[in-house]
């Protein structure tokens, strides 16, 4: 009984991930070098492009400073009677540059430059940008191909005043030119909605429009919209940085960026001077509500000094004691200032309960306050609890009447302070250095940009080799199929310049063929007619690269063999166009130059090139010998080199697959396995057909054809898990068509001149 033994090259295991290290990385780059050379010069040519085209971007800044904010006229009021001073505080630059980002500030500098209204004209796309990057302002261009409702460059409108309905704001109006002076107004629906004249006022219904500058010939359309505040604010915050300077240091700068360096100077005033102007209005408005808290006050704290002051006097007649006792008048001072700090605390908490509730933090600290007096007036008096009732009666009524009176006398006082100094309020922000008009644009920085460009660029390039190499299922390189699949590779084969030459040339069907053909029959060629192999690399340049690839492929398949009693061996791929005929034929005429007897047989009954390859495109072959209709001594040429002989496929068959699975095969094989040293079989595509499942079943060995980014991860395993099932011994892969990796120069290069000295010393 024969047996068949390999040691196989495909182990059926899940697939494992290759790891990624720095050494592939570089290969990677190395073998992709142009690719990253050429994605980072395109990186430079657009950062150049941006640099020369795009728009310059001015930036003007102003300097404002935030000082320690004072305390408000009741709460200095309350220290003093405390006869506490405040402890100093950070400016509060944070609340600051929020209350700048404010719309109560934003909005009105928005209104005043006319920020909210956009205007945009109508251009053909990309042709009328490109036309209006030529254009010189004020000057419109002619129109192109004859389209004038669009502009061209050089246009220009003007909107000094535009009210909408609120339906209408955030909406693209369309705004028509009639001639160099007048206009139409539609609404997005294409509906009038005014008609008017540069320079003025036009009004129908809600909608009114003053249009200050009109440069742009009849027919010419422009988008104007109409932002709704909060939609201007919106759109105005990218373009306001506003930054402490230092830290600590209540020194803002506030900076606006614009096209127009005078709109980016006129801006940044203005938010300056609004901000300025609104703290100026807060401090104003807090101090006539703090006058006007106090005048409110001052009737009942009048009343109350007057009854004190009463009780006080009347206690003073009836009594019989006129002359403090010393310890009534320790009494009576400390209870003097107790009372003095808790009348001034419960003005301000009344105070308080104007602007927050009584839960607020604000009020809860007076609370606070409140508590600890009271309980510290409540120790103190405890201390005099031994005091006669009439000296204590005495102290009380003499404290009622001097707090009274200096609560009184205080706030008597402030009032008349804040009726002076309300005109002339400061407040505790000012500006320091206002904008001036920028010379020169911070964007782009052209420089910079370009000297940068090429940092990314090559990054990028380096991205996207490996992102083409992972994420792209395409076989690229063996170190996939060994690592990811755990297929055995016989060997490379390099990309020849000579075989594509070969493929090219009409010369594959040469005389003998011809005349076959003229003779009008397929069988017109038979033995002992011998077929030509010049046509074959191995033959025409022995040297090639490519060949040395194959000579190594050999070495390992005999390395494979030599356990096995089976001589034969089936070359198949994955997909078509692996180039599994090429390895096949010159594989077999190298194995035939090392004195083996190798029998070449062309088992694709259905798209079969070998008798081609060999000059005998329609000569009878495997076909008729397995349907009867020819014998062995008709069908098997031998060729012009020594020791190899050739089966072609013969005719094409409508049942190629039934004929290859007759008995008649399993004869032939067990024939010529006896006969010839190596059999080897070129079949079609595993994924193609099934033929090559079959003929893998009378095979000892099976090499797997493939070719670089002609198949996909997934197609080279299904292939494996196909030649698996059928019981396949697969002997490993052969990667065919390999370009020259960068990485791998230096063996290509010794290669090469191996070659060619070899090809000189023939000469």
């Amino acid at each position: 009984m024969k047996t068949r033994q390999v040691h196989t090259g495909y182990v059926n295991s899940p697939r494992v991930s290759d790891g990624f290290v720095l050494r592939d990385l570089v290969r990677l780059i190395i073998d992709n070098l142009w690719v990253v050379i050429g994605i980072t010069v395109a990186t430079v040519v657009l950062a150049g492009a941006y640099a020369i085209f795009a728009a310059p971007l001015y930036s003007a800044d102003a300097l404002v400073q935030v000082e320690v904010p004072k305390q408000n006229e009741l709460a200095q009021l309350v220290s003093k009677q405390m006869q506490s001073s405040p402890s100093p505080n950070a400016p509060p630059t944070n609340t600051e540059m929020a209350i700048i980002r404010s719309r109560a500030v934003l909005a009105p500098v928005i209104s005043q430059n006319g920020l909210d209204i956009v205007v945009t004209p109508r251009r053909f796309p990309v042709l009328g940008k490109l036309a209006a990057s030529f254009a010189t302002p004020g000057t419109p261009s002619r129109a192109w191909l004859g389209l004038s409702s669009f502009a061209w460059g050089g246009e220009e409108l003007g909107i000094a005043q535009l009210n909408v309905p609120i339906a209408l704001q955030d909406k693209k109006l369309e705004l028509k030119v009639l001639d160099n002076r007048h206009f139409q107004l539609f609404d997005p629906d294409g509906k009038l909605l005014a008609e008017g004249e540069e320079g003025q006022l036009a009004q129908a219904g809600d909608v009114s429009i003053l249009v200050n500058r009109l440069v742009a010939p009849a027919g010419v359309r422009f988008t104007v919209e109409r932002l709704n505040e909060v939609t201007a604010v919106d759109l105005f915050a990218p373009h306001l940085k506003i930054a402490e300077i230092g830290k600590e240091t209540g020194i803002v700068q506030i900076s606006f960026e614009d096209r127009d360096s005078a709109v980016a100077t006129a801006v940044t005033n203005s938010i300056a001077r609004n901000y300025v102007a609104a703290h100026l209005t807060r401090d104003q408005q807090e101090a006539s509500k703090m006058l006007a808290f106090i005048n409110g006050e001052l009737p009942s704290l009048r009343d109350n000094l007057k009854r004190a002051e009463g009780e006080l006097q009347k206690h003073r007649i009836t009594s019989s004691s006129m002359q403090a006792s010393t310890e009534s008048q320790s009494y009576l001072q400390g209870s003097i200032e107790f009372s003095k700090q808790i009348a001034a605390l419960n003005l301000q908490r009344t105070e308080l309960l104007d602007r927050f509730t009584a839960h607020s933090p604000e009020v809860k600290t007076v609370d606070a306050q409140l508590a600890e007096l009271h309980a510290a007036q409540d120790k103190f008096e405890g201390r005099f609890n031994a005091m006669p009732e009439a000296d204590r009666e005495s102290a009380d009524l003499t404290r009622d009447a001097k707090v009274a009176e200096d609560i009184y006398v205080a706030m008597l006082n402030k009032a008349h302070e804040l009726s002076v100094s309300r005109a002339g309020t400061v407040g505790n922000v000012n500006v320091i250095d206002t904008a001036v008009e920028p010379s020169t644009p911070v964007k782009p920085q052209r420089g910079m940009a370009i000297a940068v460009a090429p940092v990314p660029g090559f990054f990028l390039g380096v991205l996207f080799v490996i992102a083409r190499r992972y994420l792209s299922q395409s076989v690229s390189e063996p170190e996939q199929i060994e690592t990811r699949l755990r297929l055995k590779m016989l060997g490379a084969v390099p990309f020849s310049s000579e075989q594509a030459n070969l493929e090219l040339t009409p010369a594959l069907l040469g005389a003998p063929a011809a005349l076959a053909q003229r003779a009008g029959g397929r069988r017109a060629l038979a033995p002992p007619y011998r077929p030509n192999a010049d046509a074959l690399l191995a033959v025409k340049c022995p040297n090639d690269p490519a060949i040395e690839g194959l000579r190594r492929i050999r070495t390992m398949l005999d390395s494979t063999l030599v356990t096995t009693q089976d001589r034969v061996v089936m070359v198949t791929g994955a997909t078509p166009s692996t180039g599994k005929t090429f390895v096949a034929a010159n594989l077999a005429v190298l194995c035939a130059q090392a004195g083996k007897r190798v029998l070449l047989i062309d088992s694709d009954l259905r798209r079969g090139r070998l008798g081609a390859l060999f000059g005998l495109p329609h000569a009878t072959g495997l076909a008729e010998l397995l349907t009867g209709d020819a014998s062995l001594e008709n069908t098997v040429y031998r060729t012009s080199v020594p020791h190899l002989s050739l089966l072609p496929a013969g005719m094409h068959p409508d049942n190629p697959s039934e004929l290859l699975a007759m008995e008649q095969m399993r004869k032939l094989l067990d024939h010529f396995n006896e006969h010839y040293d190596l059999v080897l079989f070129d079949t079609p595509p595993v994924l193609a057909v099934t033929d090559a499942l079959i003929v893998t079943r009378h095979a000892g060995a099976t090499v797997l054809v493939l070719r670089e980014n002609a198949q996909t991860e997934q197609e080279v395993e299904e292939t494996l898990k196909h030649l698996d099932s059928a019981g396949a011994l697969i002997a490993g892969a052969v990667f065919n068509g390999m370009s020259p990796r960068r990485s791998d120069r230096r063996s290509y290069e010794y290669i090469h001149a191996y070659a060619n000295e070899t090809k000189a010393s023939v000469i």
